[in-house]
C-alpha cells in the first residue's frame, strides 16, 4: 500500500485530518504529524518557520522509514513539502498541495498578518480563538499566532520558493486550488505549476480555502486520481 504523509497548514494541527484519514486509509498507509509548536507539540529551539518544519519532516521520514512516500500538504504544509523537495527531491514521492500560497511579497504578507493578533481574535472571532486555544493548548496558542505572523512577514521579505529553486523540484507535483479560495490566487498557482518540471494545476469548483469547509469526498477523489 502506498504511503502518504499529510501536512497541516498554519495554525493547524494533525487532528484536522481525522476525517480525511478515514476516507483515505483504504487506499493509503496514512501518516500525520504536528509541526513544532502546533497541536501541543513542543516548540523547536531551532526556531519557527518553513526551514525548521522541513527539517522536522525530513527527520520523521528518516525515523519512520518513509522515504519515497507521497505528500499531501494543505496550505503551509504544501510550502514545506515543496521547500524540502527543492533540496532533496529523491527523499519523497509525489506531492499534492491544496490552497498553498506560493508567491509571497512584503505587501501581501502584511495584509495576511493584519488579522493574526490573538487579542483581536478573542474580540472579533471568539469561537475561532477558543478553537485555537483548544487545538494548541492554553500556554501556546497565542505564541503560535504571533510566530506564524512573524514567519509570514519573513516570507514576504525573503521567499523560500523562488525562480532559482523551483525548477530543482523534479517530483510530480499537483497544485490544487479551490475555485472559491479567496486567500490564494489562481494566477500564482498556475505560474508555479508551469515553472515546475513536472507540475500540474487543477482548479476544484465550489471549494473554499478553510480545510474545515472543504468537501472531503471531492478532495479524496482528487488525491486518489493524482497519486494512484
Amino acid at each position: 500500500m502506498k504511503k502518504l504523509i499529510l501536512l497541516h497548514g498554519a495554525l493547524g494541527s494533525a487532528s484536522m485530518f481525522e476525517g480525511l484519514t478515514n476516507k483515505l486509509k483504504g487506499n493509503f498507509e496514512v501518516h500525520t504529524l504536528n509541526f513544532s509548536g502546533h497541536g501541543g507539540a513542543p516548540v523547536n529551539e531551532e526556531g519557527f518557520g518553513i526551514e525548521v518544519f522541513a527539517e522536522e519532516l525530513q527527520a520523521i521520514i528518516t525515523k519512520h522509514k518513509l522515504e519515497g512516500a507521497d505528500i499531501f500538504g494543505y496550505s503551509m504544509g504544501g510550502y514545506v513539502a515543496l521547500y524540502l523537495a527543492a533540496s532533496k527531491p529523491n527523499l519523497i514521492g509525489k506531492i499534492v498541495t491544496l490552497g498553498t500560497k506560493l508567491t509571497w511579497t512584503a505587501e501581501g504578507a502584511e495584509e495576511e498578518t493584519a488579522r493574526l493578533n490573538p487579542e483581536l481574535m478573542k474580540e472579533k472571532v471568539p469561537q475561532y480563538a477558543a478553537l485555537l486555544k483548544e487545538r494548541h493548548g492554553k500556554k501556546q496558542w497565542k505564541q503560535v499566532i504571533w510566530q506564524t505572523a512573524g514567519m509570514m512577514l519573513e516570507l514576504g521579505d525573503e521567499p523560500l520558493l523562488t525562480m532559482e529553486n523551483l525548477p530543482l523540484i523534479t517530483n510530480q507535483v499537483t497544485i490544487l486550488l479551490g475555485a472559491d479560495d479567496t486567500m490564494v490566487g489562481k494566477e500564482e498557482s498556475e505560474n508555479v505549476a508551469t515553472i515546475l518540471p513536472n507540475g500540474k494545476f487543477i482548479s476544484i469548483p465550489n471549494m473554499p480555502h478553510p480545510l474545515e469547509k472543504v468537501d472531503l469526498d471531492t478532495l479524496c477523489e482528487n488525491l486518489k486520481n493524482t497519486l494512484i
